[in-house]
């Protein structure tokens, strides 16, 4: 069985993007993004008020979507805070939306 990578993505590309799309993918994780995106820097305390989940649930999907490179975290003190990569974030959609453009399309 033969597998295709695609054009102009390696083997690293090629995990960073299924990497992002998993993160972004579930909506309780784009339900974050969007929140931050809105509201700025968040400790968990702070993001976890605007859920019906616990703390530990909230700190997973923010630990998924920081190691995609979709968030990034600073301590402060006793408090971990969260904010949006938002340049890192665009610039992966756009990569993505330019080799969806660049796709062959029979008709």
């Amino acid at each position: 069985m033969q597998t295709h990578q695609p054009i102009g993505l390696n083997l690293t590309e090629l995990k960073d993007v299924t990497r992002f799309l998993t993160a972004i993918g579930d909506p309780i994780r784009l339900q974050l993004l969007y929140l931050l995106g809105d509201q700025g820097r968040r400790n968990v305390g702070e993001i976890a008020a605007n859920f019906r989940l616990s703390r530990p649930a909230i700190s997973h999907h923010l630990k998924v979507l920081k190691d995609a490179g979709v968030l990034d975290s600073e301590k402060v003190g006793q408090e971990v805070y969260y904010r949006l990569e938002r340049d890192r974030m665009v610039a992966s959609l756009r990569a993505l939306a330019d080799a969806a453009a660049n796709f062959r399309c029979d008709d």
